[in-house]
């Protein structure tokens, strides 16, 4: 087997090494706007959940799940080849592409007459679910030691302008102007980042010259498309259907098929060793459970608050959308506050620390949610709980895989890690749903969940962070350690590339 040519890196210059100030006013443009566009993905996520009884009610659908589903299929499909590209070409431009891409999907579920139709515009909203892999990509790329763990963490629990104000402009544009109003604000938000990246943020000087393994690409995307759409069909077509079970099969083949190819193909797609090694796979399956407790909260708790107590009987306040801000946005500011207090005091606690009582705080939460919801100050109580579990633990996730992941394979790892970890959301969502949609009630001409729907719902989420509890235990790195000797561009190898 030939190895892998080294990367070609055109730059291996130092600022904090070469003693230049770590803070720069372009450096600070420069992150805000990655963390604008990072939280974009969560901050669009909230808008659509808050959206989905509306969507529901507008297109006269019993399958708004999809809604939801349809992104991450997409997003779990092109997110290896977008990181192999990324690590060929430039963070930044495969950053500004997919964002360009999902700006398009924005605009056309805006407009969409039919459901059908707004899904594929959802599809390709899918892509913004690459960004924030990209953007920690690119910082490590082109930012100092020093501050890397730092920017890394806050990319993904961002500012807080985003995620606390959230849920007051979902609540503003769905009672002021219809649901759809959400996907023309996104749109334009996506536009303005665009720009801003274009302008402030410098290109990642690494690049690697091998051959793009299109075979391995293709059968990521075939199996990952295959098991997220079985198990999204599970509940309408039957868990012992024929076609479930073929989906599911099929997308395990095609998994095996690619373990295969890969690891004969010379330059293949991720370096298998990489991913059988320890700090990797845990890396992988932490996200995986992370944020499918925290997609199974985000997506059900605002259907939950809009119920009326005279339907859902010991849950329910009928909220309005914007009054469900109220439970919402306290769970922002605390998620933005445990993520910058994380990041900031890495270089002394490490990301592992924070990575397991984040995780305990997200088994509390989730099964006091289950036990406790029939007063809105128990659910307002317990979300700040969640969000503060979930600050913690977002923040140490792309610590976590740029500790794991050599400089030149960076893009291709963080963007498997997201991809991984939507396939874990969509695995972990059809299962809560299943729960839900197994107990329903009508009433006042629409289909509600009953209670015990809601508890099952919220068990599976206490059960995956008790999963994610004892993964963040076991993990090999994450320790202060390896904060402070985290590799960057200037650790790469360099040499010209064999062909």
């Amino acid at each position: 087997m030939v190895p892998n040519p080294p990367p070609i890196r055109q730059s291996t210059h130092d600022p904090a090494s070469a003693g230049e100030a770590v803070w720069t006013a372009r450096r600070v443009l420069g992150l805000l706007a990655v963390v604008l566009l990072g939280e974009l993905a969560a901050f669009s996520y909230n808008l659509v959940a808050t959206a989905l009884p509306k969507i529901a009610e507008h297109y006269s659908t019993t399958q708004v799940s999809w809604t939801i589903t349809v992104a991450n299929l997409s997003a779990a499909v092109v997110t290896a080849i977008i990181g192999k590209l990324a690590d060929l070409r430039g963070k930044r431009l495969l950053l500004l592409l997919t964002t360009g891409l999902a700006a398009a999907g924005s605009v056309l579920s805006a407009i969409a007459p039919n459901y059908d139709i707004f899904l594929v515009g959802r599809a390709l909203q899918g892509l913004l679910y690459v960004t924030p892999a990209l953007a920690y990509s690119l910082i490590r790329d082109v930012f100092p030691k020093r501050i890397i763990a730092f920017a890394v963490s806050v990319t993904l629990t961002g500012s807080g302008i985003t995620f606390i104000l959230a849920p007051f402009l979902a609540g503003w544009l769905i009672d002021s102007f219809g649901a759809l109003s959400v996907f023309w604000f996104v749109a334009i938000y996506e536009a303005v980042c665009i720009v801003t990246v274009a302008i402030v943020m410098p290109e990642s000087p690494l690049r690697i010259r091998v051959r793009l393994d299109w075979p391995a690409a293709i059968l990521l995307g075939i199996g990952g498309a295959a098991v997220i759409f079985g198990l999204g069909q599970g509940p309408e077509w039957g868990w012992t259907s024929g076609r479930v079970i073929g989906l599911l099969v099929g997308g395990v083949v095609c998994f095996a098929a690619w373990l295969i190819w890969d690891s004969r193909f010379p330059d293949p797609l991720i370096s298998l060793p990489l991913l059988r090694g320890r700090p990797m796979w845990t890396t992988l399956l932490l996200g995986a459970f992370v944020y499918g407790t925290t997609a199974i909260v985000s997506s059900i708790v605002p259907s939950m608050l809009q119920t009326p107590r005279s339907i859902g009987g010991g849950y329910g306040f009928g909220s309005s959308a914007t009054e469900v801000a109220y439970f919402l946005s306290p769970l922002g500011a605390a998620m933005v506050i445990a993520g910058f207090v994380c990041g900031a005091r890495a270089h002394r606690w490490g990301v592992r620390t924070p990575m397991i009582y984040g995780s305990v705080l997200l088994i509390v939460s989730s099964a006091g949610l289950a036990l406790w919801h029939t007063a809105p100050w128990q659910v307002a109580a317990l979300l700040v709980v969640f969000g503060l579990g979930m600050g913690s633990t977002y923040g140490g996730l792309p610590n976590l895989v740029v500790q794991a992941s050599p400089p030149e394979q960076q893009g291709i790892a963080s963007t498997m890690a997201l991809s991984g970890q939507n396939i874990g959301s969509v695995i972990l969502i059809q299962i809560a749903f299943a729960a839900l949609t197994t107990h329903v009630t009508r009433a006042q001409g629409g289909v509600f969940y009953t209670d015990h729907g809601y508890r099952l719902a919220f068990a599976v989420a206490a059960i995956s962070a008790l999963i994610c509890t004892a993964l963040a235990v076991v993990l090999p790195h994450g320790r202060r350690q390896h904060v402070l000797d985290i590799r960057t561009d200037t650790d790469a190898p360099v040499g010209a590339p064999t062909q």
